[in-house]
């Protein structure tokens, strides 16, 4: 089993130079600067911050190991995604009639 990870490693390891090649020359391109945000958000701070608490207090209650870690991220995430702005939904104008 050893020697079959190693031979897979090796072989992942071989093929990158082997299909990396260089046809076209790469174009660059200037991207314009990102618009600066408007600034800190209290309130999704302290939507992630609750999240993070929350989560990692259910967390404790398992008793695996790292449980509270995984908790306090996952709280982290689910209170970013659920305080966040919604940006990436396009909004519909209302039928002309």
């Amino acid at each position: 089993m050893r020697k079959l990870i190693v031979a897979a490693i090796i072989a992942a390891c071989a093929i990158g130079p082997i299909s990396a090649r260089a046809d076209e020359r790469p174009i660059l391109v200037q991207q314009a600067m990102p618009a600066p945000s408007a600034g800190f958000d209290r309130n999704k701070a302290m939507a992630i911050g609750a999240g993070i608490v929350i989560g990692a207090t259910a967390g404790s209650v398992l008793s695996l190991r790292g449980a509270i870690v995984v908790g306090a991220v996952a709280g982290g995430l689910i209170g970013a995604w659920w305080y966040g702005d919604r940006s990436e939904y396009a909004t519909l104008e209302p039928r002309k009639e």
